[in-house]
């Protein structure tokens, strides 16, 4: 962690480089997309009718990841993992992120249903920067990733199972 220019209380503008490796960790299926091809790609290929929606979920979306990345806290370890807060929090995250994975495998061998990909593309993402969020008691990242989880989810509802 690198701190750059203190906020206030413990919070700093900074690197997070665990903040960093979280945010790629969650890029993977992105990353390999490219490589394997899928046949279908309705999340790539959907088109948003309402824009406001599309532009609410990328401005609390780039908030997230950036809040994720350049927050740090003083007074928080790398990998805290001493209280039952902490080691729930970590397994959730954890569990947020195996589930995209499952979701994505599913996805990219065709078995591509709409609320299966509503929970495990859109609900589960910004589920993970929540938790990943109290987990390391960064609540200005828990503050985005509310309205990123309610608004992506609704995203992720009107294209995937409003939509026939």
């Amino acid at each position: 962690m690198l701190k750059f220019l203190h906020l206030f209380k413990e919070y700093y503008l900074g690197i997070s480089f665990i903040g960093i490796a979280a945010f790629l960790i969650q890029e993977i299926p992105y990353i390999v997309m490219p490589l394997i091809k899928p046949v279908s790609n309705p999340i790539m290929n959907m088109t948003n009718e309402i824009k406001w929606i599309e532009t609410v979920q990328g401005i609390f979306g780039m908030l997230s990841m950036v809040l994720l990345m350049l927050i740090v806290r003083d007074d928080v370890k790398l990998i805290p993992i001493e209280t039952a807060k902490d080691k729930t929090f970590l397994t959730l995250t954890i569990l947020m992120i195996l589930i995209n994975f499952i979701g994505w495998l599913l996805y990219y061998m065709g078995h591509q249903y709409g609320w299966l990909i509503i929970i495990t593309q859109f609900a589960v993402v910004p589920l993970y920067y929540l938790f990943f969020g109290f987990w390391k008691n960064n609540y200005l990242l828990v503050g985005t990733a509310v309205p990123f989880f309610v608004i992506h989810t609704i995203n992720g509802i009107m294209n995937f199972a409003v939509r026939k």
